[in-house]
């Protein structure tokens, strides 16, 4: 399994994540229709005890290639298959401890109720679903570097009503597709958060980057946020108008 990792300018923040190497778009947003997530408040309970047993070993983890970071996985993934966590480092005493469905829809709500359940602890704040992080980082996937801020997007009238992107990628090569959409896909979260990321786009694809990008009717990455939302409103009128 790969190891992926974040990083932001002031290193305040380094995440590290070790994604499915079977993760793929049309996997992220399938029902598993045998396997859907139960609300069961007697083993969240048991989780977070289980987590206050082992609160040193949190507490020491500091990346996925720790063996208590699988171990930790499996006593999440007990509720859930496609339970997932993320650590920041340490910011004034305080860690972040992000629980992810990695963007399986149907997850979301056992995400919540497990958050809604966590114990109030000085050192730590549960998060629930993959926060908004914004574009401002660099991030090495399968020892290559992807910087989002030099990604253009193009939107894909083809897919309408549905949001469909191309991602078009400096120095992108046909070879490392595969390396270079998964980055993408982990980007996409970090940058606009697991909810939005899962919801509001239904395709992407990536390519090579144009030498004029503008030109070519694409609109820089860092501007996604907005678009999204101004799409939203467009569509929230029409269908109030119609």
């Amino acid at each position: 399994m790969q190891s992926v990792s974040l990083h932001y300018p002031d290193e305040k923040l380094t995440w590290e994540a070790r994604p499915n190497p079977n993760w793929s778009f049309l996997d992220k947003y399938a029902k598993k229709i045998f396997h859907l997530p139960f609300s069961n408040s007697r083993a969240i309970d048991d989780f977070w005890l289980w987590f206050n047993e082992h609160s040193d070993n949190f507490d020491d983890l500091a990346d996925a290639e720790d063996p208590f970071w699988d171990i930790a996985i499996g006593q999440l993934q007990r509720l859930y298959e496609h339970l997932w966590f993320e650590l920041s480092c340490p910011n004034n005493g305080v860690r972040e401890f992000i629980i992810t469905a990695e963007g399986h829809e149907e997850g979301f709500p056992l995400v919540e109720a497990i958050v809604a359940g966590a114990p109030k602890l000085s050192r730590w704040q549960f998060i629930a679903l993959k926060p908004p992080k914004g574009f401002d980082f660099k991030m090495t996937y399968e020892g290559i570097t992807f910087d989002p801020r030099s990604m253009w997007f193009l939107p894909l009238e083809d897919h309408l009503p549905n949001l469909g992107l191309r991602i078009g990628v400096p120095n992108y090569s046909p070879a490392v597709e595969r390396q270079t959409h998964n980055a993408v896909l982990i980007i996409l979260d970090t940058a606009l958060g697991e909810r939005v990321a899962t919801l509001d786009i239904q395709h992407t694809e990536v390519s090579a980057l144009p030498e004029s990008p503008g030109t070519e009717n694409y609109i820089g990455l860092c501007e996604l946020p907005n678009f999204i939302e101004c799409r939203k409103q467009r569509n929230g009128k029409a269908e109030s108008s119609s």
